[in-house]
């Protein structure tokens, strides 16, 4: 994964702070760890589809979580902006990235994804999306289909 930014605070799957999360996610869905990836996640997260439809809990995460990974992804992260509460214990991400990867026919694929995420500080310091949107930053202009 390619990450013009700083790299995570911590060697290890856990989130040290809040734009970790996204990070993380990114390595783990690269490098095919389903769980890792779905560890990021507090257990009742809302993650969206494209389409807007929501999805609730680690299982429908992991279902969508595994898709991705078949896809043999690379991301390449443009930036990431964090804003974090005054309390320092909720933030909001918006992540800008590339995205590459295989369709189930051989086909390339590729995509820009514009996120908007909830992260909540856990009680042993770290962090986890509560509402992760990948496409939250263009909601307004997608297009049902």
């Amino acid at each position: 994964m390619s990450d013009p930014s700083n790299t995570p605070s911590s060697a290890s799957s856990i989130a040290q702070q809040p734009e970790d999360c996204n990070r993380l996610l990114l390595a783990a869905l690269e490098s095919g760890d389903l769980e890792a990836s779905v560890d990021l996640y507090e257990p009742d997260a809302v993650l969206f589809k494209k389409s807007g439809e929501m999805m609730h809990g680690h299982e429908a995460i992991r279902q969508n979580n595994a898709f991705m990974v078949a896809l043999k992804p690379r991301f390449t992260i443009d930036f990431i902006k964090t804003t974090v509460s005054a309390d320092g214990k909720i933030a909001t991400n918006r992540m800008k990235a590339s995205f590459t990867g295989v369709a189930k026919d051989g086909r390339d694929i590729q995509s820009e994804i514009n996120t908007l995420e909830v992260v909540r500080q856990q009680a042993d310091g770290s962090w986890r999306f509560l509402i992760d949107d990948p496409f939250g930053s263009t909601r307004a202009t997608l297009q049902e289909r």
